[in-house]
């Protein structure tokens, strides 16, 4: 599942961020922020590589 996040949807960076979700740890329930292991993606849809991301619980909900 690929994902678009604006800057307020994850922590510690700047701009967009284009994800193709991998691994998303769940965590407990009431957590506002929860760790994902992703492929970045450039906006052509070309991948960067690997990263590790905390993402808004909001934007997450539905995806497994």
């Amino acid at each position: 599942m690929d994902l678009v996040l604006a800057e307020s949807d994850y922590r510690y960076g700047a701009g967009i961020l284009r994800l193709r979700i991998g691994q998303i740890d769940r965590g407990g329930d009431g957590d506002a922020w929860l760790p994902v292991r992703a492929t970045q993606l450039r906006g052509n849809g070309s991948e960067v590589g690997t990263v590790h991301v905390l993402v808004r619980t909001a934007k997450l909900r539905g995806l497994d």
